[in-house]
């Protein structure tokens, strides 16, 4: 019974184990220019511009738009970005970490938020 405890460790090669590696978070302009590069976990960093309660937010790119926010809403360039989120209410202009999941569905993406962390 011991050799087979042994031989069940030594049949798992170190390179193998899992180790959590360090994500540096994506931009929304990043997200938004190749989702398809990015569908699966993701870690995305940008600023609240809208909040349904109960049902989740909508972030933009926090570098480009670090002071605007009215004028950023408005111009039909700035990305936006859509995230599923059942947790506790977001605060509108608050730069959040969003640590999730993309999914391509059949009319685009869906980004469910797992865990949102204040910048």
């Amino acid at each position: 019974m011991l050799t087979a405890a042994i031989m069940v460790i030594i049949s798992t090669p170190a390179w193998s184990i899992q180790r959590p590696a360090t994500i540096r978070p994506l931009s929304i302009n990043q997200l938004a220019a190749k989702p398809d590069s990015f569908v699966g976990k993701v870690t995305v960093v940008g600023r609240i511009v809208a909040v349904a309660p109960g049902k989740g937010f909508t972030l933009i790119d926090s570098t480009n738009c670090a002071n605007c926010l009215t004028e950023c809403l408005l111009d039909k360039s700035t990305k936006k970005i859509p995230f599923l989120w059942t947790g506790s209410a977001q605060v509108v202009k608050d730069v959040v970490r969003v640590d999730g999941v993309l999914a391509k569905t059949a009319s685009g993406y869906t980004f469910t938020a797992e865990r949102v962390t204040k910048q």
